[in-house]
């Protein structure tokens, strides 16, 4: 995003799978899988951050007073934070729980349109955009081994209609090979 942010020209944000927007660490369900724990705040711990951290710690830090780590940006809320005024967003979240707690994030923001469908087919629908600069976040849950191969097939369509958009897949940390046998199979 800070690359985008280097020309004046609006660019498009479009998260194919939003979240909640926003993650109480105090939650029971934070707490349970203690998951940020050894992600988020091993870093935010530390003092010699690199330079390249800087802008995404800077909008953990928009969210926390002091140095007090309570709450986490998704990635639809970390976009947002970085945005400029002619910016926008395309947010899609299909699970019943996460939608209303994206729509209470981000009730209001007229950047920002948020749909509760199919993340890859609102990625279809959307392209090209209108700004003809952006980034493509597809962020699935894995839960399904389909969605391995969704990701594949999603990324081959886009680029058809959007070949100069930025796409940015997130991939669990999993053992490769079993990555490479469920998109080959």
């Amino acid at each position: 995003i800070d690359a985008l942010k280097q020309k004046d020209k609006p660019f498009v944000y479009h998260d194919t799978h939003s979240g909640a927007g926003r993650y109480d660490l105090s939650h029971e369900h934070a707490e349970k899988t203690l998951e940020y724990k050894e992600g988020i705040a091993r870093i935010w711990a530390r003092e010699d951050i690199p330079n390249a951290l800087i802008s995404y710690l800077s909008t953990i830090e928009m969210l926390n007073s002091g140095k007090a780590l309570r709450f986490y940006p998704g990635s639809p809320k970390i976009a947002s934070l970085l945005f400029r005024e002619q910016d926008r967003a395309v947010l899609t979240e299909l699970h019943s729980t996460d939608f209303p707690l994206l729509l209470q994030e981000f009730r209001g923001n007229r950047q920002i349109k948020m749909y509760q469908e199919d993340g890859f087919a609102r990625l279809k629908a959307s392209l090209p955009p209108k700004e003809k600069r952006g980034l493509v976040l597809i962020d699935p849950p894995y839960e399904l081994k389909h969605e391995y191969q969704e990701v594949v097939k999603a990324i081959k369509e886009s680029i058809k209609r959007w070949a100069t958009g930025i796409y940015a897949i997130w991939y669990p940390v999993v053992l490769r090979s079993n990555v490479d046998l469920i998109t080959q199979g």
